[in-house]
């Protein structure tokens, strides 16, 4: 399995220059961060006594 996960990573670090990967890897984690902290939302939503 991590020989699948370092041929897809070579694939990826080939057909993009190291600015792309940069910019691509903030993008992805960001938007990582993002769908956290609205899981994070959700539920403190979820759990409010109010609503």
């Amino acid at each position: 399995m991590f020989f699948f996960f370092k041929q897809i990573r070579d694939i990826f670090s080939n057909s993009h220059s190291k600015q792309q990967q940069v910019i691509l890897s903030r993008g992805a984690f960001f938007h990582l961060l993002g769908y956290l902290g609205s899981c994070v939302v959700i539920s403190l939503v979820a759990q409010s006594t109010y609503l």
